[in-house]
């Protein structure tokens, strides 16, 4: 379905963006630990996606049968119109005129309303799909966080991968995330924070360190100057 091929392709280019561009990579590293993941294969790996996919292709499917029928009605008035042009009255051709006219503006709109930037299939897609990107974007996240990747690819993404190690290759482990119980996954988000928060206070701690050296060696500093005169 080219819909479905459309919004396959638009979350996989907004996933990498969101993946590579939103973690803070340490440029200093020499050594940095890369992943990649295969979104496809994983979305299909869900059960219940597979039937969000589908009614979202036959919602689609629908939509474009009727925008087919209205792009033929148009054809058929235009050539009509041409074939009996030279029969009708200055006043009939302009008014044949505005009702083809007016019947293009009318298939404009309804394309707009089931494909437009917030039609239809944005309101779908977001109700029928999206919450398993979410849930797939956010698994990648958890895992990036917890097994410290400093950058997650996506495999089907615009970026041309001439080869990729399987080795690196997370999306069983994301798949397997994604399967785990909600206390599970309340689990390993609370290991997360808890990581986040010791970071926090040892780098509070060396600062505290830092600042009272620093005002340790001002003190010293200033009663030298003071022996000295």
């Amino acid at each position: 379905m080219i819909i479905s091929t459309y919004i396959n392709k638009f979350f996989k280019t907004t996933l990498f963006t969101l993946l590579c561009f939103g973690m803070p990579v340490n440029a200093q590293q020499q050594l940095q630990k890369i992943g990649f993941v295969d979104i496809e294969y994983v979305l299909n790996k869900i059960p219940s996606y597979a039937g969000a996919q589908a009614k979202l292709n036959t919602e689609t499917t629908t939509w474009k049968k009727n925008l087919d029928k209205m792009y033929l009605k148009l054809n058929t008035m235009k050539e009509e119109f041409l074939n009996e042009k030279p029969l009708l009255t200055e006043d009939l051709v302009k008014e044949r005129e505005i009702e083809i006219k007016n019947y293009e503006e009318e298939i404009i709109k309804v394309e707009n309303t089931y494909f437009g930037t917030e039609g239809k299939l944005f309101d779908l897609r977001k109700k029928l799909v999206t919450p398993y990107q979410d849930l797939v974007f956010n698994a990648v996240q958890t895992i990036a966080k917890i097994r410290k990747y400093d950058m997650i690819f996506e495999k089907s993404s615009s970026i041309v991968m001439l080869y990729t190690n399987n080795n690196y290759d997370i999306s069983e482990l994301v798949l397997k995330y994604i399967q785990k119980s909600k206390k599970e996954i309340e689990q390993e988000e609370a290991a997360i924070k808890r990581e986040i928060a010791k970071k926090a206070r040892e780098k509070r701690i060396a600062d505290q360190r830092k600042k009272r050296e620093e005002d340790r060696i001002k003190r010293e500093n200033e009663r030298k100057k003071r022996n000295n005169k």
